[in-house]
């Protein structure tokens, strides 16, 4: 008997917590002014240098990358959110398919750091709750890799000293040579 009426005293106690919690509006955490409120991130990409723009613009998934970065200019934590899975799969197809002609170990590191900071984006994205702040903190720092990744394309194709003093000594002389010619077309000219 004691078992029945404990029964049913829970039973009624459940359903005055079910009714209390339906008459409470239900507010979905990605609803919250953290996750739908628009932010800026610093987006300022480092251009490349001629050479090194001819080879990455043949590099579809660094061409998508570079406009994707753009985007972040002025983003919120649920277009983050949203898009984790897409920015570590471009991570992943961007390291895949690097080509040969980029290919260094300054390089390969700044591609597996990008990956990395996308993989942990998503892995704080799909957490049970999710932590708006350290979403953001993360987004924060792909641009700055991203520039990372374009200071070393641009390292790649910096002639040595010894080139430039080359090339220097080149130009020097095709300039010595055009003043001479330059002077002996005028004596020539003034002996007429």
């Amino acid at each position: 008997m004691k078992r029945a009426i404990f029964g049913i005293l829970l039973m009624i106690l459940g359903s005055c917590v079910q009714d209390s919690e339906k008459g409470k509006p239900e507010t979905k955490p990605r609803d919250t002014p953290a996750f739908t409120q628009k932010f800026a991130i610093e987006t300022s990409i480092l251009p490349l240098e001629a050479s090194a723009r001819k080879h990455a613009s043949k590099w579809a998934a660094y061409i998508v990358l570079n406009e994707e970065v753009k985007q972040l200019q002025n983003t919120s934590v649920n277009y983050l959110i949203d898009n984790s899975s897409a920015w570590a799969q471009l991570m992943e197809t961007l390291q895949a398919t690097l080509p040969d002609s980029l290919a260094s170990k300054p390089v390969n590191s700044r591609l597996r750091v990008l990956t990395t900071k996308a993989k942990i984006l998503e892995q704080k994205s799909h957490l049970q709750s999710i932590k708006p702040q350290e979403v953001k903190e993360i987004a924060i720092e792909i641009p700055m890799d991203f520039n990372n990744l374009n200071i070393q394309l641009n390292e790649l194709f910096i002639e040595s000293i010894e080139d430039f003093e080359a090339e220097l000594d080149r130009l020097v002389e095709e300039n010595r040579l055009r003043q001479q010619q330059k002077r002996d077309s005028l004596e020539a000219t003034t002996q007429n």
